[in-house]
């Protein structure tokens, strides 16, 4: 704390950094959430469609399945009825996955900008470098899991901390499998053993010279796929910069006009009833990588697919500690939460497209 004029003097300012950082963060913590949002796609829709949602702590995320349904029939008269119960109800479940990020000052940093607006300055900036921070790390885990450190790790599992050993979010890798017979649990359910638990996926045909109406038909067929059943259609398709140039040109080849909805802080646009947008941080599904050879894009119900947040853990901020052996402060943002599903049969991932097509007509 600094204690600027004479004791005696009738006008005083004191300026303590503790409060500064606490009231600072406090205010700014919606806005750090909607600028967490709004650098993702995924996010940003899914708090849209109101499946950006708190849970109560627990030891893990339970989400409710229906994958069975009660058998109906027809009966005349005095004719038997059925009563046979049936199992068709399970629960999946996802283990909660923890992220933090520093706010860091060392005395001489607070000693330099000690009067009161460059210490105002200074939080700003310090704020704005742990959401950019905030912001590139939850894109990466999302769509790149433990690709996130190596091309050659997996993006169908989650991103580990080398250093301690702690697991990110579930990526969409593994939420939404290019191969969903493989033997893999996810939210405690094995997709092979379990065929209800399965998405939709698509390994394309298309060459280099195919034409605009055989790279539509191929996204159409995957599209219709995931809207069969109750739930409706996909209201989000999240592809590579590649693929959504590649998608935008043939649909305006084939019909000289697109649309978008300019409510969306991304570039998109409308793809039947759902709107496509592009990530850096796309990964390539068919190859397993971070690097692209071919081009993908996860077709998503945001109706079936969230992410559930600890109530108490949503992007908080600790106070500031001094470490013993250092002449600073320390707090953090933390986040506690996970990505879940909750039908798969209405999620779809499209694979092995051509990164450039040159539309042989």
């Amino acid at each position: 704390m600094a204690t600027y004029g004479s004791s005696s003097a009738p006008s005083q300012n004191t300026i303590n950094y503790d409060s500064i950082l606490g009231t600072s963060l406090f205010n700014y913590r919606k806005k750090l959430m909607d600028n967490i949002s709004k650098s993702n796609p995924f996010f940003y829709k899914i708090k849209e469609n109101g499946m950006y949602e708190s849970e109560d702590g627990g030891v893990a995320i339970q989400i409710p399945l229906m994958y069975g349904l009660a058998a109906a029939n027809t009966y005349s008269g005095y004719d038997i009825l059925d009563v046979q119960p049936t199992d068709g109800i399970t629960n999946a479940f996802f283990n909660w996955s923890q992220a933090a990020v520093p706010i860091s000052i060392s005395r001489l940093e607070e000693r330099q900008n000690s009067t009161a607006h460059r210490v105002i300055d200074l939080m700003k900036s310090k704020i704005m470098q742990s959401e950019i921070g905030l912001k590139e790390f939850f894109a990466k885990m999302l769509l790149q899991g433990a690709g996130l450190t190596s091309s050659a790790n997996s993006i169908k599992t989650p991103y580990i901390n080398n250093s301690n050993g702690s697991s990110g979010i579930d990526p969409l890798g593994k939420l939404i499998d290019f191969d969903p017979t493989t033997s893999v649990a996810v939210g405690n359910i094995n997709q092979s053993t379990s065929t209800w638990w399965r998405n939709n996926t698509k390994s394309s045909a298309l060459s280099t010279s195919s034409t605009p109406v055989a790279f539509l038909l191929e996204a159409d067929t995957l599209y219709n796929n995931c809207s069969k059943g109750p739930g409706g259609p996909p209201d989000l398709i999240l592809t590579d910069q590649n693929t959504f140039q590649v998608w935008r040109a043939a649909y305006y080849d084939k019909f000289k006009a697109t649309s978008s909805d300019n409510n969306y802080p991304f570039e998109n646009f409308k793809f039947n009833r759902a709107t496509v947008m592009w990530d850096e941080f796309m990964p390539d599904v068919y190859s397993d990588s971070t690097t692209l050879t071919y081009g993908s894009a996860y077709f998503i119900n945001t109706k079936f697919c969230g992410v559930k947040y600890d109530s108490e853990s949503n992007f908080i901020n600790t106070e500031f500690q001094k470490p013993i052996n250092q002449d600073a402060k320390v707090a953090h943002i933390l986040w506690m939460g996970n990505t879940t599903v909750s039908n798969r049969r209405k999620l779809g991932v499209w694979g092995k497209i051509p990164l450039s097509l040159t539309y042989n007509n």
